[in-house]
């Protein structure tokens, strides 16, 4: 499941996914590689990651924060994230009072999907902020971020689709989703390892006949693993058109926020032994 501004990424449906698929680049598609080694400094791609990274930044911070893992953790803080537990606590007594009866997985899809809701207006109402690019004096380019509308992984088979229209239940096959989009590759593979994390505790799962019911928790801190994902993949692209840009003095106060965004975001990387 993943948030995106695009609505690209937000997973409404229960879908649960690996990393054990086939290479993430392989059997490529429209999508193209836009950090070659004969790369140059390129205004457009500069913004592009550095949005895409702090776009990632804000839904992680976000899910950790609302973790009751974060809450039961020393002086409430993981990864340098206080716990909230607003959008947590709100989610929760919106789905209890929608469906009286529901329990179990029925319960945790339900608030999943009322969290999930919630989180994109949280991220809808920073968009202004993350997504300027005035110093480099360029508009953020959407189609470098991707034409797709999202991936999903099916919380039946744990196959990974393209978003299905409609929000039906019915997926679209990743490969034709790819052949159809325009894009950096680089975020193509940022998309689909984040549902390879989903896919991996989709089949674990499946796997395991007497695992106890699904929890709003469950869902939220499997999601927190597979955007420090994101947020991984996107710090190394930024990083390397940083590098790219380093000669040219009119990136200087971008280059110099962009490299602040980095800093925050070697916290989010994964504590040793943690596990979704």
């Amino acid at each position: 499941m993943n948030i995106n501004t695009k609505s690209k990424r937000l997973y409404l449906a229960a879908g649960i996914a690996t990393l054990l698929l086939a290479p993430l680049g392989s059997a490529l598609g429209k999508p193209e590689q836009c950090i070659k080694a004969d790369t140059k400094c390129d205004y457009d791609l500069l913004c592009a990651f550095k949005v895409e990274l702090a776009e990632k930044m804000i839904l992680f911070k976000t899910f950790v924060a609302n973790s009751p893992r974060t809450k039961s953790a020393k002086k409430s803080t993981s990864n340098g994230v206080k716990y909230d537990g607003a959008l947590y606590t709100a989610a929760l007594a919106e789905a209890k009072k929608e469906d009286p009866s529901a329990t179990g997985d029925e319960l945790a899809a339900l608030a999943y999907n009322k969290f999930a809701k919630k989180v994109k207006v949280t991220l809808d109402a920073q968009a202004a902020q993350y997504q300027s690019c005035k110093s480099l004096d360029v508009t953020p380019k959407s189609s470098l971020r991707g034409t797709w509308t999202g991936m999903r992984t099916s919380k039946k088979d744990c196959t990974v689709y393209g978003e299905p229209p409609n929000d039906s239940e019915v997926g679209v096959s990743l490969d034709d989703v790819k052949k159809s989009s325009e894009g950096c590759l680089e975020i193509w593979e940022s998309d689909r390892g984040h549902e390879a994390i989903h896919e991996d505790i989709c089949r674990r799962r499946l796997a395991n006949r007497e695992r106890p019911p699904l929890t709003l928790q469950d869902y939220i801190d499997e999601d927190t693993e597979a955007y420090r994902y994101n947020v991984q993949h996107a710090a190394n692209d930024l990083t390397q058109m940083q590098l790219r840009c380093t000669a040219d003095p009119k990136t200087k106060d971008f280059r110099k926020r962009a490299d602040d965004l980095l800093k925050k975001a070697v916290q989010y990387q994964a504590n040793k032994g943690m596990k979704p």
